[in-house]
């Protein structure tokens, strides 16, 4: 089984506690971590323009190098990180004035183990979090960095680098004086820093629960503070002091990418992948793609010579067959491989029934879900907490997003599901008309939604029961990473510029 992933992690509920360095929602200045105050994606008072684009609303535009980490800010500075465009395999993180775009200052550090990663990876895939005096940068090959917002460093941890193939994209967080960081150390789960000093202050090992790229929150209620983490196949509730497990819900997929949110006094949180167990990725359909693809001789068979050129698996079939993510390519030398696994029979072919067998065999037997938890559990939540699921349009990437009482949920090909948060019940399923993958996960400015395509079409629909289609603004450079907000502005990372959007 192949998979492409990246973590590139709304209201809260209205009687949560905050503590300065988690920022109330009701700042219009701040944007702190990836996907704004606690992970949530929403501004509830912003106001931003419905129609924009590169040369449409731009208020300042300025040139950035690569990189699929999303913009954080704290008063008039935005902080991010990026990927050197020669080949000096520097790392970078780079602070820009808020009100006019300029940049303030430039750090930068050597790739100490430059690698190659598969697909969308990158050596600078962790958002930034930054609270009143410090900015905390991840580089998963290297470690973490403090720097004031001067850009002088404060201090830095070193840590050794991931070896998982789409390297490590889960982002910092701050919650008081702690930094806390989901998968930093090879054998922790959960890393627990002094924000000040960079020392250990707790640590909690679990060395099976390390495929994961979803970024924690903080879930504030009636006097409670609970660190949640999405990990392999298990969502977990921590005591944020001290690292000691308090809950548990499992269900969820061996790699899983989005951040929780909360709402209507429920916590939510999902999983989804692109599984061979997923009804239009079934046997049917994907032999069907096969043999458009490869079968020259319409014999309905793929011979040995129609995998010369390489083989492609299908992934995603809502996507056009070109676009990224649509399937899994193999080199020539490794589709050989693959046919000498799957040719049962030695005939030199993979037939429509060695290509069922396969697939039988490489499912991963999970369903795509989304749990909505009710507050106060211990042990297994599922037993007396779970308030509802739901098993369907779930995204594989983009974290969810809970607004106005209702849970969004945007899909590749800009499929668009919406549910009533506090019953789970569907209001409404469609398309938004933007297709291609999706990896930005949707944030929210006041009623209006913001939701990205990897194409970089920047779709707006308004909060509600129906769907409603706003405005679609083609930025004509890919988007991955999360946009951000602060006042009403809009703040949008392309491949080469970051943009901000206001009137």
């Amino acid at each position: 089984m192949f998979f492409v992933f990246l973590a590139f992690p709304c209201c809260l509920d209205l009687h949560a506690q905050s503590t300065e360095t988690d920022v109330p929602l009701q700042s219009r200045k701040h944007w702190n971590r990836f996907r704004g105050p606690n992970g949530s994606g929403v501004m509830k008072n912003a106001r931003i323009p419905v129609r924009f684009g590169p040369n449409l609303n731009v208020l300042w535009k300025t040139p950035i190098e690569e990189g699929p980490s999303s913009p954080v800010i704290w008063g008039d500075r935005i902080f991010l990180t990026a990927a050197s465009s020669d080949k000096t395999n520097q790392l970078v993180a780079v602070c820009i004035n808020r009100s006019s775009g300029k940049v303030l200052w430039r750090n930068s550090i050597t790739n100490p183990k430059p690698r190659k990663y598969f697909s969308f990876g990158s050596p600078v895939a962790p958002t930034p979090v930054v609270d009143a005096e410090h900015v905390y940068v991840s580089f998963p090959a290297y470690g973490l960095i403090c720097y004031d917002h001067d850009g002088t460093k404060v201090w830095e941890r070193r840590f050794e680098p991931t070896t998982h193939l789409y390297g490590m994209a889960v982002s910092p967080i701050v919650y008081r004086d702690t930094l806390i960081l989901d998968g930093g150390e090879k054998h922790s789960r959960l890393l627990a820093l002094d924000r000040n000093s960079g020392k250990t202050t707790w640590k909690h090992r679990a060395p099976l629960f390390r495929q994961g790229w979803s970024t924690p929150v903080i879930w504030f209620r009636s006097g409670v503070e609970e660190l949640v983490a999405l990990g392999s196949r298990r969502l977990t509730s921590f005591d944020p002091t001290n690292g000691n497990e308090k809950w548990w819900v499992g269900g969820f997929a061996g790699e899983v990418v989005g951040v929780p949110v909360i709402g209507e006094g429920l916590l939510f949180a999902s999983s989804g992948q692109a599984s061979h167990d997923e009804p239009d990725l079934s046997v049917e359909n994907t032999w069907k793609v096969i043999l458009e693809d490869h079968d020259q001789n319409d014999d309905g068979d793929i011979q040995r010579t129609e995998m010369d050129n390489g083989f492609r698996i299908p992934l995603r079939l809502e996507l056009e067959r070109d676009e990224p993510g649509a399937a899994y390519s193999l080199k020539p030398e490794w589709a050989n491989g693959l046919l000498d696994k799957l040719d049962v029979n030695n005939d030199g072919k993979l037939s429509k029934k060695e290509w069922q067998e396969y697939m039988s065999g490489s499912g991963s037997k999970f369903r795509p879900t989304l749990v909505a938890i009710r507050p106060g559990a211990k042990g297994d939540a599922r037993r007396a907490h779970l308030a509802w699921e739901y098993h369907r349009g779930i995204p594989e990437v983009p974290s969810l997003l809970y607004c106005r009482g209702n849970i969004y949920m945007f899909r590749n090909g800009g499929l668009v599901t919406c549910l009533k948060a506090k019953d789970g019940k569907e209001l409404y399923k469609g398309r938004v008309g933007a297709g291609g993958q999706y990896i930005a996960s949707p944030i929210a400015a006041g009623d209006k939604i913001i939701t990205a395509s990897q194409n970089g079409v920047v779709s707006v629909i308004r909060a509600g029961d129906q769907l409603e289609v706003l405005s679609q603004n083609d930025f004509e450079e890919q988007i991955i990473a999360t946009p951000a907000l602060a006042g009403n502005q809009l703040y949008i990372r392309t491949t080469g510029f970051l943009f901000a959007i206001g009137e």
